[in-house]
């Protein structure tokens, strides 16, 4: 087979060549970060020029390998759709875009999910917003194809007005409603429109928050059936039956479940680190599994009697160096592992929960999901940021 892989995530954490027999088939990456390292023997590799990621640039440069592929692997959310338009031009067998847009462009979504009846916030195009805008509560402004809460807004109905995505109309932005309350990701895969293997987890801190230079982290929960059945009922108004699923959802003061966002992806950060702890299964692997064979994993999970989370201290949102002044040994029992990078290699304003972007990644571990959660709150109450050259 010839195999061309968008290579965005760091290699060491999807592993293709586990998937992949390098010396068998003929796999080919584009770089797209500009960095081919650790790729393995044998595999070819191109760097994609800065700028020249979109479909139609990575068509025109690439065009004698993209029409030889049998398969185009992209995982990244942030190359799904230019996978989609590829595959489309040089039909490559694969997800085009009238699978990938539900579950990618946000707008769509929401559509598709209030044509469905899935609870959710209320939402408005910028034009209805600046119309008819509420007196009070407060809302946000969120962009239709970005992820990882990259260029999202909160604020009063005023403020959302003065923002320049809905002051001016611009494209690819609408306004939401803000929900409080605890949210929930749910990870996994379906097979057949059935849950192959599901874990649900609750956030510490939150993803915008971290967007703005906070620690992040989660702590797997016990499956509350009430998501699982909206998380089931969601995936299906949005077409997907089949593949890996990273699916949000806030659950409100009053105890009920709204559907936030979802993504047909593994999802980031240590997600895939605590899920196969708890599970015995490789979420990547299976992931790859999907994308070249169009099957998932048939052997069900053996879950642990213990509960496992993830943190992430995020470097994006400074210009200068940090640091954290990190003791694991207070930790001792709890700590599964952990990524200590004196210098991260962020840049600035482009959001990574990468381990190598980030100051300070982990995985921590308990008998109960309380007592993973209060590891969670401990290291970011005792964990300090120091400032470096």
């Amino acid at each position: 087979m010839n195999i061309v892989i968008l290579h965005r995530i760091p290699f060491a954490r999807f592993r293709y060549d586990l998937a992949v027999d390098h010396q068998k088939h003929t796999v080919r990456y584009l770089c797209l970060t500009g960095d081919p390292g650790g790729l393995p023997a044998g595999a070819e590799w191109r760097v994609v020029e800065a700028g020249a990621g979109d479909a139609r640039s990575l068509a025109e440069r690439h065009a004698d390998w993209l029409s030889a592929a049998d398969h185009l692997i992209a995982r990244s959310e942030y190359d799904l759709l230019t996978a989609a338009d590829l595959r489309e031009r040089f039909r490559i067998p694969g997800d085009v875009q009238s699978d990938v847009l539900p579950v990618r462009d946000k707008w769509l979504m929401r559509t598709l999910a209030r044509q469905a009846g899935i609870p959710q916030p209320s939402f408005w195009s910028n034009q209805e917003f600046r119309r008819n805008p509420p007196a009070t509560g407060t809302y946000l402004v969120k962009p239709r194809l970005e992820a990882s809460s990259t260029g999202i807004q909160l604020g009063t109905p005023t403020q959302i007005l003065a923002q320049p995505a809905v002051r001016d109309d611009v494209d690819g932005y609408f306004v939401e409603e803000f929900v409080p309350g605890e949210v929930w990701h749910v990870d996994g895969y379906l097979r057949d429109g059935e849950f192959g293997a599901v874990v649900c987890s609750t956030y510490v801190g939150d993803c915008l928050k971290f967007a703005h230079g906070s620690p992040l982290g989660s702590g797997q929960v016990p499956d509350d059936p009430a998501l699982l059945s909206m998380l089931r009922d969601t995936l299906t108004a949005l077409g997907q039956k089949n593949g890996s699923f990273h699916y949000e959802a806030i659950r409100t003061q009053a105890g009920k479940f709204v559907f936030l966002e979802t993504a047909s992806r593994v999802g980031g950060a240590g997600v895939a680190d605590a899920f196969a702890l708890r599970t015995g299964i490789d979420l990547y692997q299976a992931d790859l599994k999907y994308q070249l064979t169009g099957s998932v994993p048939t052997d069900g999970p053996q879950l642990s009697a213990r509960y496992y989370g993830w943190f992430v201290y995020p470097a994006h949102h400074r210009t200068q160096g940090m640091d954290v002044d990190f003791d694991p040994a207070r930790y001792a029992g709890r700590l599964s592992s952990f990524t200590h990078n004196a210098r991260p290699k962020a840049h600035a304003g482009q959001i990574s929960y990468a381990a190598g972007a980030t100051p300070l990644s982990g995985v921590v571990q308990g008998s109960t999901a309380s007592e993973v959660r209060e590891t969670l709150r401990e290291i970011f109450a005792t964990t300090a940021v120091v400032e470096t050259r």
